[in-house]
């Protein structure tokens, strides 16, 4: 089994300071495990190499967090 960090939140786009609020936390870390910002309907972006992801999409299509690290 796979480890992963999860940021959940209802929206990120609201604002500017919103969104880094919920990317922080992950950017700090400094391993090499997979991170996740995991919202309901946001447009999907990339920042800094944490990989956001919309939950409907997720676990509509069946993938777990390790699936989509790459």
């Amino acid at each position: 089994m796979g480890y992963s960090y999860v940021q959940v939140a209802m929206t990120i786009m609201g604002s500017e300071k919103t969104e880094d609020r919920e990317y922080r936390p992950l950017e700090q870390v400094r391993d090499n495990y997979p991170k996740f910002v995991i919202t309901r309907a946001d447009p999907i972006q990339r920042r800094n190499g944490i990989i956001h992801e919309n939950v409907t999409d997720l676990i509509g299509q069946g993938l777990d967090f390790g699936a989509r690290s790459s």
